[in-house]
């Protein structure tokens, strides 16, 4: 239950970063329409722009044609005016009315030339300036579009991870609610067999209730019927009761006992050598008593060690006393082995007899470590 619970949390937490991604999608994806809306108004600014510039040119075209026919008219005036001043030249005696009309007429022409040239020239002028914005703005517009294109990409590499990553998440969402429903449907199984074995179970118990407590009413029925007197509720009576004998109990008990024996025998023996070893060390070891008299400290322990027999010795007999109470005839139970304390106490005064060598045992080797040490410095 605590990993379906783990699963729930873990699922809420992914459906609310879900749902964060997805308000952040929708952000991104409204500045992508809006940065798309900007470039297409720019695009078709830059489209207008182009438009008005071929118009100019066109109209650049228009001018350089009437500039280029002006240009010709004013050359067929020069060489008419040439001409005239030329006849003027030849033809002094004729009359002025006429040379009057030809310089008014040269006038006239020489204005309108003039004209013509000033309004080609601020048409050339215009023209260039116009070129140039036109280029300035169209540099701009390029800038800001490829800048335009740029966030598009980026924003469109966002939206493309994001999409990815919402993807993943949701696939990951729905494997584990997948694996939440396989799990659960386990669960929901296996708490339906818990429950059909419970019932089993209690079926069981209910059988085995009555049928205990069929028995014991037949029982308390035969004893009613079958035992007159009843004298199990009394200490007094129960201590009177002879106690039964089983032959293979006492068979297996004599075994035992007669296996401690051997133990103890080998124990004994062990324990007697023991003693009497160290009792010889003490003598030898590390002076020899034959040479140098040994110290009051060892003295006393070599007259402890001595006695070890008549502590050792004792628990040999009193188990063997103890093997030889337990017959085949004899009922062995702890109030019929009386030979057990014996044996108990011997082993009892034993212990108290180790206890009382034990800090002999102890000093002796603090200073026979002290001295080997000593030794070993001198050499």
């Amino acid at each position: 239950m605590a990993n379906v619970t783990d699963l729930q949390t873990k699922y809420s937490k992914l459906a609310q970063e879900y749902s964060k991604l997805r308000a952040q999608n929708q952000v991104l994806k409204k500045g992508v329409v809006d940065e798309q809306a900007n470039s297409a108004s720019f695009k078709e600014q830059l489209k207008q722009r182009d438009q008005s510039l071929r118009k100019q040119e066109q109209e650049m075209d228009s001018l350089s044609f009437r500039n280029q026919q002006l240009a010709k008219r004013v050359e067929l005036l020069q060489e008419e005016l040439a001409v005239s001043e030329a006849k003027g030249k030849k033809g002094k005696s004729k009359a002025d009315s006429p040379s009057q009309h030809g310089l008014e007429t040269q006038s006239v022409f020489d204005e309108d030339l003039q004209k013509k040239i000033e309004e080609n020239e601020r048409l050339h002028i215009q023209f260039y300036e116009a070129d140039e914005q036109h280029r300035r703005q169209e540099a701009e517009l390029m800038t800001r579009l490829q800048e335009l294109e740029k966030e598009s990409e980026q924003h469109q590499a966002v939206v493309d991870g994001l999409t990815t990553k919402y993807m993943e998440t949701i696939e990951r969402l729905q494997s584990d609610k997948a694996r939440l429903e396989v799990k659960a449907q386990t669960l929901e199984r296996e708490a339906k067999e818990c429950r059909m074995r419970t019932e089993e179970c209690q079926q069981q118990l209910r059988r085995c209730q009555s049928e205990l407590n069929r028995q014991v009413k037949q029982s308390s029925s035969v004893i009613q019927e079958k035992v007159p007197f009843n004298d199990t509720k009394f200490g007094d009576y129960n201590s009177l009761n002879v106690p039964p004998h089983n032959r293979r109990h006492q068979l297996k008990a004599r075994d035992l006992s007669g296996q401690a024996l051997s133990f103890i025998q080998d124990l004994v023996a062990a324990l007697l050598n023991f003693h009497s070893y160290t009792e010889q060390r003490v003598h030898i070891y590390p002076l020899d008593s034959s040479i140098e008299p040994i110290s009051p400290l060892n003295q006393k322990f070599s007259q402890y060690l001595h006695e070890n027999a008549a502590y050792v010795r004792p628990l040999e007999d009193s188990c063997l006393q103890l093997h030889q109470s337990i017959t085949e005839d004899t009922v062995t139970v702890l109030e019929t082995v009386v030979k057990l304390k014996s044996f108990a106490d011997n082993f009892s005064s034993y212990t108290h007899f180790l206890q009382k060598i034990l800090p002999y045992q102890l000093k002796r080797c603090v200073c026979v470590r002290c001295q080997s040490i000593t030794t070993r410095k001198q050499a």
